[in-house]
């Protein structure tokens, strides 16, 4: 008898379930788009309760369109955006605030008041310099803000979570409020030594313990599922999408580099099992927690990447939708000497730039529509160059090959740039979904529907090739124009 596992892919832009059968083939997906609202400049929130119903409704779908039993589905598993987060009243159900999105820098103020002193604890513990894209600045701006949400805190009646966490809670009818220790870790308020919440952390963000998850590996049993309409299905297998990307391309071992192509972009690199210092401007963070045993990462995050092609097509109205990119890019040679930084909210990794903002410079009286569009794309593989550099720089070793995953490397010129600008060969995944089947993957194996994580290379496919033809003049060139125009963002 057929077995399958249904995953949730909780995103940036939007929620979407997949259905797997037990050779790793999809059966049957369903997407919805949520509503992201921006309050302010350089904030980004999404509601909560529409994610959830949405939540609901895709898993829904997705089993009436399969039409297998019940019985057949061995559980749940959910990846999710990293760094959103949620606070919600625990008797109602309802959420106290927006959830305030990855890449909203509305924490700034709480990272500018930190001493030095500070700063040093949050960098030794948490693993990354303090950050107003990250959790706990934005959380500490939430109690500062918010009238009477100290008090509800102390009163025992609100709860925090990253995506997973809210998810669960309200997926298991509020039995279960836990997160993963790969959400967690990325939050600032996590020891990646004690793999614990850390209570040096939280006072220095002022942040009251009682309000957060419980912290479960991967692997373990997040509860049953308890909403009218769905099965009872157990909840297994939950992680970040990253980290959940680099599992699905068995990315292992030490060394294994990944990017997954979003609406940001999110670059890992496999630490084993001992924690590194970060690389300047990442994250080390947890990759995945499973049967008690950790695998650390590194990770830095574009913020604009795919969003930079939806501004495009949404804002600026050059484009009618995003696959047009590669058509009228391809109208040119290059960018002829454009280059666009899309600092709309700052810059993330290597420089974790909040202050600096969105530009485009080399323009001239012969610049055309073309070469915008290919100055977008470029700037796209110029900001993931940024991140292997920050880590060819710390190891001091080369990245020997890139992993890619996600829908912009559905673009063939952008992914063959990318691996010009980078003089190495990238292998994209030809898997049309690799956070869901990470978290597929590590459902199976916690189900026993795999025996181990060496068996899941046998489901793997063949990754397609890009392989660098640009001479190294060239490619430095055009870096070195990039890294001008990225000083010109941050008026420096």
């Amino acid at each position: 008898m057929a077995k399958y596992i249904l995953t949730i892919d909780q995103s940036t832009t939007g929620t979407k379930s997949v259905l797997f059968n037990e050779q790793g083939i999809i059966v049957a997906d369903k997407n919805l788009i949520h509503k992201q609202y921006y309050p302010a400049p350089g904030w980004v929130e999404q509601d909560a309760e529409e994610i959830f119903e949405q939540t609901v409704q895709v898993i829904a779908g997705v089993l009436k369109e399969a039409a297998i039993p019940e019985q057949d589905v061995l559980a749940l598993a959910i990846t999710v955006q990293t760094g959103a987060f949620v606070v919600w009243n625990k008797q109602t159900g309802k959420p106290v605030h927006h959830i305030i999105g990855w890449q909203c820098n509305r924490g700034e103020e709480a990272c500018a008041r930190l001493t030095e002193d500070e700063k040093a604890t949050i960098l030794c513990k948490s693993g990354t310099d303090a950050s107003a894209f990250l959790p706990a600045a934005k959380l500490s701006w939430m109690f500062e803000h918010l009238e009477g949400l100290s008090d509800a805190a102390e009163k025992e009646e609100i709860l925090f979570g990253t995506i997973e966490s809210w998810l669960i809670w309200k997926l298991t009818r509020g039995r279960v409020h836990a997160a993963d220790y790969c959400n967690a870790s990325i939050t600032q308020l996590f020891d990646q030594e004690t793999l614990q919440w850390d209570e040096e952390l939280l006072r220095i963000f002022h942040i009251p313990r009682n309000i957060l998850p419980a912290l479960y590996d991967a692997d373990a049993d997040f509860g049953t599922v308890d909403v009218p309409g769905l099965p009872a299905l157990p909840i297994t297998g939950v992680i970040g999408d990253s980290a959940a990307a680099l599992f699905g391309q068995c990315g292992f071992h030490a060394g294994d580099v990944k990017i997954t192509y979003g609406t940001g972009s999110s670059i890992l690199m496999n630490l084993g099992s001992t924690p590194q210092p970060p690389a300047e401007g990442m994250t080390t963070s947890v990759g995945w927690r499973m049967g008690g045993n950790v695998t650390y990462v590194w990770e830095g995050t574009a913020v604009y990447t795919g969003a930079v092609i939806s501004w495009l097509v949404s804002d600026m109205e050059m484009l009618e939708n995003a696959a047009q990119s590669e058509e009228i890019a391809r109208q040119v040679t290059d960018a002829q000497g454009v280059y666009l930084v899309p600092a709309f909210t700052g810059l993330g990794t290597p420089y974790r730039d909040s202050a600096a903002r969105a530009c485009i410079v080399g323009m001239s009286t012969g610049t055309k529509r073309a070469h915008l569009v290919r100055a977008a794309l470029d700037c796209i593989a110029y900001q993931i160059r940024d991140m292997v550099e920050s880590m060819q720089k710390e190891t001091k070793e080369a990245v020997p090959t890139l992993l890619v995953d996600g829908g912009v490397t559905k673009n063939a010129l952008l992914m063959q740039f990318q691996s010009d600008i980078l003089g190495i060969p990238v292998l994209r995944s030809r898997a049309k979904e690799s956070s869901a089947l990470g978290v597929f993957y590590m459902a199976g194996v916690a189900t026993g529907l795999f025996e181990n994580k060496e068996q899941l290379r046998s489901l793997g496919e063949e990754k397609q090739r890009f392989d660098p033809h640009m001479d190294a003049v060239s490619r430095e060139e055009l870096y070195e124009g990039w890294k001008k125009a990225i000083r010109q963002s941050r008026l420096i």
